[in-house]
């Protein structure tokens, strides 16, 4: 043994040397006081006598050759610690337990495990690809992926180490547990909060780790003590340590205890709640008030903004006050539909409690909440405000259009449409663009941001002479003279197919069924070709592929003048679809099938 550490001091001289100069291994003193160890050990083995004879000949060399000796020696001492040394790790060895519920094995052949091992552990592009095909092909079934796959919760990339922590980890089920068990650092970062959550949802019995929990949550790293936090909303047994940790100096621990604290209800949770919402912490408590399901909570809510609004009649420096309601009103977002709050936000408006100096955004703001209350008589009340506040007309027309039909609607509001100079006109057309939903974005994502309303076809008319064309587009069902021509003047101002405006004619076209309407977005594409672009969006598609199936082979010609390939295959890809359209959305291109088998075209 002592033989093997006299080669390592050694080994670590000639280092040494090499990097400071083989010149200086001449007459080094260290090396000539080895000389005799060496020489007597080279008594008992040959070896030690060679590599005594070449730290001779290296002190002993000229100048010209102690760079050719020095790296002899190197040479010889590297292939003896190779040879010679043990490859025992010091330690008491222990099962690593990794078959408690499933059946682990080595039998994947380690050059096709090796990419999997490598994107696990080293760094590197096109790494997480190959862990999702390592996923797919059940190679983390192999036990040499485990030790790896953990290590990973800590990748710098944090796309990996939330693949692996979302998809990897649970596939390997409980087998894991004693390696994260292993691996976790109570001071480590994020990667090892991912290895306590993983650790603590893989448990069978979550209380055993309660203790670990509550003393994680007190003393370690933030990321550490976030994760920990986070997992006590599992049982209510934490409420207290959470209402002590709500107090804490770090911001960020204040924000999760309190957060977490919204999974329960009580009366001392409550009182936290608004005693934050009331101090430095309002904007940590808002978001676990919105959610939180106690009624008491609202009632406090309520007679808070009420004694926020008493303050603000008789004090003048009420910009605080103004903060505080606005926090109020927000919390109160979520209980719109109690009566309570619904009480509470009429009585305000009605008596002009929320219209204090500056605070416009405030009764705005009820007036919203009472929009949404979905209450009838909150939206009459909605509906008539604009006899006496005017500046309230957006709120009322959307109002009427939760309580009466689109007849209705267009012959009380039309008249307040009349120039776009008119006061509050802006507010209005809001108000349309809000409720009157964009075909586009909803056939294209099957997403509707607001409910549909219908509306009256007279009002296409009224947004023509406005020169609302999105409207107009967003509105119009019935083809006329004077729509089809409007629109075709619109088209002309940009016909570029690229631009979303140009988009909404086009599709408003086709669904009039305007016969020239396949020649414009030919033309448009034309025009698109003449400038440089990588792709069509999903709009842009959309209206590419209601061609009908005849202008196929014109896509496709149109496409070989596109630059980049990425844009060009996506156009020869929609010239196929068009080729390929049924017979029977040819002719009919609306309907619910038609829609359905040209969103699953669109790439």
């Amino acid at each position: 043994m002592m033989s093997i550490l006299l080669l390592r001091e050694l080994h670590e001289d000639v280092r040494r040397l090499m990097v400071a100069g083989a010149s200086m291994a001449m007459d080094d003193t260290r090396l000539k006081r080895a000389l005799p160890q060496l020489q007597l050990l080279g008594e008992k083995a040959p070896i030690f006598k060679r590599v005594a004879e070449e730290v001779s000949s290296t002190t002993e060399s000229r100048p010209e050759h102690a760079a050719g000796k020095l790296l002899d020696l190197a040479v010889l001492l590297q292939a003896v610690l190779h040879t010679q040394s043990s490859t025992d790790t010091p330690g008491e060895v222990v099962p690593v337990g990794t078959t408690q519920s499933r059946q682990a094995g080595t039998t994947i052949t380690y050059r096709k495990l090796k990419p999997l091992l490598d994107a696990l552990t080293l760094r590197g592009s096109g790494r997480l690809e190959i862990i999702r095909q390592g996923k797919e092909e059940g190679s983390f079934a192999d036990l040499r992926t485990y030790f790896p796959a953990v290590l990973a919760l800590r990748d710098s990339y944090a796309e990996i180490a939330d693949y692996v922590a979302v998809h990897v980890i649970p596939a390997l089920g409980k087998a894991v547990i004693p390696v994260l068990q292993h691996a976790f650092n109570r001071d480590g970062n994020s990667g090892d909060a991912r290895i306590l959550i993983a650790r603590y949802k893989l448990s069978d019995n979550p209380e055993e780790l309660w203790p670990l929990l509550s003393s994680v949550a007190k003393e370690a790293a933030l990321p550490v003590r976030l994760s920990a936090i986070s997992l006590m909303s599992d049982s209510p047994h934490f409420q207290k340590e959470l209402l002590e940790l709500s107090y804490s100096r770090k911001k960020e621990i204040r924000e999760a205890a309190l957060n977490t604290l919204s999974s329960w209800t009580s009366p001392e949770i409550d009182d936290r709640f608004m005693e934050a919402l009331m101090g430095k912490d309002a904007e940590f408590a808002l978001w676990p008030i919105q959610v939180s399901d106690s009624v008491p909570l609202t009632e406090k809510l309520l007679d808070y903004g009420r004694s926020l609004i008493e303050k603000s009649v008789h004090d003048s420096h009420v910009i605080g006050v103004r903060e505080n309601l606005a926090r109020v009103l927000h919390g109160l977002k979520p209980r719109a539909d109690q009566p309570s709050v619904i009480a509470f936000l009429l009585k305000a408006m009605d008596n002009n409690e929320l219209e204090f100096k500056g605070t416009e955004s405030l009764s705005g703001e009820a007036a919203n909440l009472l929009l949404h209350s979905n209450d009838k008589n909150a939206l009459l009340y909605l509906h008539e405000l604009r006899e006496n506040k005017a500046y309230f007309i957006g709120y009322s027309l959307k109002a009427a259009l939760h309580i009466y039909d689109s007849v209705q609607v267009y012959n009380m509001y039309e008249g307040y449409f009349t120039t776009k100079k008119s006061k509050y006109v802006s507010d209005l057309l809001q108000a349309v663009y809000q409720y009157a939903e964009n075909p586009l974005i909803s056939i294209s994502f099957d997403n509707q941001i607001t409910k549909s309303f219908s509306w009256d076809e007279r009002w296409v008319d009224r947004f023509i002479d406005l020169n609302e064309e999105e409207l107009v587009c967003r509105i119009v069902k019935t083809p006329s003279e004077k729509v089809i021509a409007y629109l075709l003047e619109k088209a002309k101002v940009s016909p570029q197919l690229l631009k979303p405006r140009t988009l909404h004619i086009f599709y408003a076209l086709f669904r009039l069924g305007h016969r020239d309407t396949p020649e414009l977005v030919l033309s448009a594409l034309e025009l698109a070709t003449k400038k440089s672009y990588y792709y069509l969006d999903r709009d842009s598609q959309f209206i590419v592929a209601m061609l009908p199936n005849r202008y196929a082979e014109q896509v496709s010609m149109i496409a070989d003048k596109i630059t980049y390939e990425y844009g060009k295959n996506q156009l020869k890809q929609l010239a196929e679809h068009i080729a390929s359209k049924p017979a029977e959305f040819v002719q009919n291109q609306e309907g619910a099938e038609f829609l359905s088998w040209i969103k699953s075209k669109l790439s």
